[in-house]
């Protein structure tokens, strides 16, 4: 991250907090990100009775965000121009950025829009769990290059985003697995860029030690490819089924970042959890 973007986030972050401590039911908050942490976030601000505005990208996202009082829940993909025209109209007090740490262009465009507007924006940051055990990269293409070198089968659990970066990989259609969410565009995707259709699971986490464990068992996994993360999206796990099975676990790191963790938001706003 370079020094505007972290003064971008420190400016933010920083900004006097007296709004904050007085008439915080009055406010209004606009969240972006079906992740954990987006929805800890709306639930707290859901019995605080601030009224919030969470945006989700995917509609099976948005099944697992239960109703409340409140807010109102949107399952919608915006870019810059259509989040300052959103900014404009709804005239939100913040704007928190909750998305998946490896979405870059996203949080790029509200950093750009709050900025427009002249709208504080606060970063959801997750305080990720390291192990020493794995093996880590910084990008996708060096993984790939490692995983070229070796034979056995892998599991990818990286999503179905990035597959394309794995399609190079020897023996692609015979000896990579992918788990990814069950829905259609996901196994469309699989398909298409020409992972077999035995060797592609699609399941909903979170998923336990004992599940994964199971799972690189079944399909003789050597190797089991996650993304950098915290506790709360599975890695613990991951990791602990890696060292039982002998699997070796292998890590894309996440792009640096500065920003808020979830409690320091909570405290932030000096709201009750």
């Amino acid at each position: 991250m370079n020094m505007k973007e972290v003064n971008f986030t420190i400016r933010h972050s920083l900004m006097s907090s007296e709004k904050v401590l007085s008439n915080m039911n009055k406010l209004h908050i606009c969240i972006f990100g079906g992740t954990t942490e987006g929805r800890l976030l709306f639930e707290i601000l859901s019995k605080n009775n601030i009224m919030t505005d969470l945006f989700i990208a995917t509609e099976y996202g948005q099944q697992f965000v239960n109703k409340l009082e409140n807010v109102n829940v949107y399952q919608s993909r915006l870019d810059e121009k259509q989040m300052i025209e959103l900014f404009l109209e709804k005239k939100y007090n913040f704007v928190v950025d909750a998305t998946h740490p490896f979405a870059k262009i996203v949080t790029a465009n509200i950093m750009k829009a709050t900025d427009y507007c002249n709208i504080e924006y606060l970063r959801v940051v997750r305080e990720s769990v390291v192990d020493m055990k794995c093996k880590y990269f910084d990008t996708i293409e060096e993984c790939v290059l490692y995983l070229n070198d070796k034979e056995g089968n892998i599991l990818l659990t990286t999503g179905s985003k990035d597959l394309n970066k794995f399609v190079n990989l020897n023996n692609c259609d015979r000896r990579v697995y992918v788990r990814i969410l069950p829905m259609e565009s996901s196994l469309k995707r699989s398909i298409e860029l020409g992972f077999s259709n035995k060797n592609i699971i699609c399941m909903q986490g979170p998923f336990s030690e004992e599940l994964n464990t199971a799972i690189i068992n079944t399909i003789d996994a050597k190797y089991l490819v996650t993304k950098e993360s915290s506790s709360s999206g599975g890695f613990t796990e991951k990791a602990e089924s890696c060292i039982k099975t002998g699997a070796e676990c292998l890590v894309i790191r996440k792009p640096d970042e500065s920003g808020l963790t979830l409690d320091e938001i909570i405290n932030y706003f000096n709201i009750k959890r």
